[in-house]
C-alpha cells in the first residue's frame, strides 16, 4: 500500500482534532448515502412501472405482428401459416380479422371495433390477463367478449339469451346508404368483460374467426392479420419471417408500441438526468470536507514534505481522502436501496394508492451500472476540487 493510501486512509477512520470537521465529513457520507440511495430506488421504481406498462400492452399486442403493406387486408395460405409456426422459436401463430360496426342493444347505440379471433388467440395473447368478468374460452357464432366501455354504455346483461345485441355493417355502397344503412346484421351474446388501454372510450368486441369473416364477407385465407407469439429473439425471427415472406409488413412489440418506448426512454433519460445533478450537489459537501481537514491538518502536511513527500503526493493523499467519503456514500446508498428493493418485491411492503397492486420494482444490473459510472465521475470532480487547496499550502 502507497504511503499516500495508508494516510488517508488514517485521515478518513480517525477523529478529527476539531469537532466540526468530523461533522462535516459524516454529513458529508449521510448525505451521498441518501443521494444514492434516493437514486438507485427511483431507477428501479421506474423500470418496474416500465415492465409492468409493457406486460399490460402484451395483453393486446402480439410479439410480432404482420400486415398488409398496402389495403387492409392479406390473403395467406394455411399451408403458410404451417410454415410461420415451423420457424425456430415461434410458438403460436394466430389469425384475425378487424371491422368496425354499429352495435345496438335496445335504443342505445355505439360505434364499436370487431376483433374476429381464432383457437390459437388465447396462446398468442394474455387475454385471460385483462378479463374483468368471466374467462376466456372457445367461441362460436353465439358469442363475443365485449370491452367494459361497450359493456356499461349499452348495459348488456351476460350470459343469457336475454341479454341479446345487434351487431350491424355500414353499407359502402353511399347509393343505398339512406335506403338501407346496414349491410350485414348479426345477434350476439356477451360471455364476458375485459379491460382495454382505455377502459372509458375504447370500444371493443372480440368474435370468433368465421363470425367476423361471415359478417365483414371476407373471401377464404382473407385475415386482417397474423398474430405471432415467440421465446426468442424477435429481430431475429422479423428478419426471418421477412426473407420467407417479404410481401408483409412485419412489426415486433416495440416496433407496434414504438411511441410507448420512446416515452419511456425519454423519461428515463430525464430521471437519470436529474438523479446526477443531485448527487453532483450532495458531493459538493466532499469539497467542503476535504477542504477543511487540510487547513486542520496544515502542520502535519509541513511534516510531509520535511519527509520528502511533494505536492502531488499530497495532493493524491487528499484526493484519496475525498475518494473514500464519496464511495463510502456510494455503498451504504447501494445496500440500503438493495434491502428496500428486496423487501418490496418479495413482502409487498408498499401498494399503489387506490388500488389493491404492489408498488412495481425491478432490479436490473444496467441501473446499478449506471448509479455506479455517474458516481464514479462525481466522486473524482469533487476529490478533485477539494484536494487543488493542498497545493496552495508552502
Amino acid at each position: 500500500m502507497k504511503s499516500t493510501d495508508f494516510i488517508a486512509l488514517k485521515y478518513f477512520f480517525s477523529r478529527k482534532n476539531y469537532n466540526i470537521v468530523y461533522i462535516i465529513s459524516i454529513f458529508s457520507v449521510l448525505v451521498l448515502s441518501i443521494a444514492n440511495f434516493s437514486f438507485l430506488t427511483i431507477l428501479s421504481v421506474f423500470s418496474g412501472l416500465e415492465e409492468y406498462s409493457l406486460s399490460f400492452s402484451k395483453s393486446f399486442d402480439p410479439d410480432i405482428k404482420l400486415k398488409p403493406i398496402t389495403g387492409q387486408t392479406l390473403n395467406i395460405m394455411e399451408k403458410d401459416i404451417q410454415l410461420m409456426a415451423q420457424i425456430e422459436d415461434v410458438s403460436a401463430v394466430s389469425k384475425t380479422i378487424l371491422g368496425k360496426a354499429v352495435i345496438q342493444n335496445g335504443n342505445k347505440t355505439e360505434f364499436a371495433e370487431i376483433v374476429g379471433v381464432d383457437n390459437e388467440f388465447k396462446n398468442v395473447i394474455l387475454f385471460d390477463s385483462i378479463m374483468v368478468v368471466g374467462s376466456f374460452s372457445k367461441l362460436d357464432n353465439y358469442t363475443s367478449y365485449t370491452s367494459s366501455s361497450l359493456s356499461e354504455k349499452l348495459d348488456l346483461t351476460l350470459y343469457n339469451s336475454s341479454g341479446e345485441y345487434l351487431i350491424s355493417t355500414i353499407s359502402s355502397d353511399y347509393l343505398n346508404f339512406f335506403i338501407q344503412p346496414f349491410s350485414n346484421s348479426k345477434r350476439l351474446i356477451s360471455n364476458g368483460v375485459f379491460r382495454t388501454r382505455d377502459d372509458d372510450n375504447e370500444n371493443r368486441i372480440i368474435v370468433s374467426l368465421p363470425f367476423a369473416s361471415d359478417l365483414f364477407g371476407y373471401e377464404k385465407n382473407t385475415y386482417s392479420e397474423i398474430l405471432l407469439r415467440t421465446n426468442g429473439d424477435p429481430e431475429v425471427i422479423k428478419d426471418e419471417i421477412e426473407s420467407v415472406f417479404p410481401d408483409y409488413s412485419v412489426l415486433t412489440h416495440k416496433e407496434q408500441n414504438e411511441t410507448l418506448y420512446k416515452i419511456m426512454q425519454s423519461e428515463k433519460l430525464v430521471i437519470t438526468a436529474i438523479m446526477f445533478f443531485i448527487v453532483l450537489i450532495s458531493a459538493f459537501n466532499v469539497i467542503a470536507a476535504v477542504s477543511m481537514l487540510i487547513i486542520e491538518k496544515e502542520d502535519n502536511i509541513k511534516t510531509l514534505k520535511a519527509l520528502g513527500m511533494n505536492k502531488k503526493e499530497l495532493f493524491q493523499l487528499f484526493f484519496n481522502h475525498g475518494v473514500l467519503i464519496n464511495f463510502s456514500g456510494l455503498i451504504i446508498g447501494v445496500f440500503s436501496s438493495l434491502a428496500v428493493i428486496f423487501f418490496q418485491i418479495n413482502y409487498s411492503v408498499v401498494s399503489i394508492p387506490g388500488l389493491d397492486v404492489p408498488y412495481p420494482v425491478s432490479l436490473k444490473a444496467e441501473n446499478i451500472a449506471i448509479l455506479i459510472i455517474c458516481a464514479t465521475i462525481i466522486s473524482v470532480f469533487s476529490s478533485y476540487l477539494g484536494a487543488l487547496a493542498s497545493k496552495k499550502i508552502n
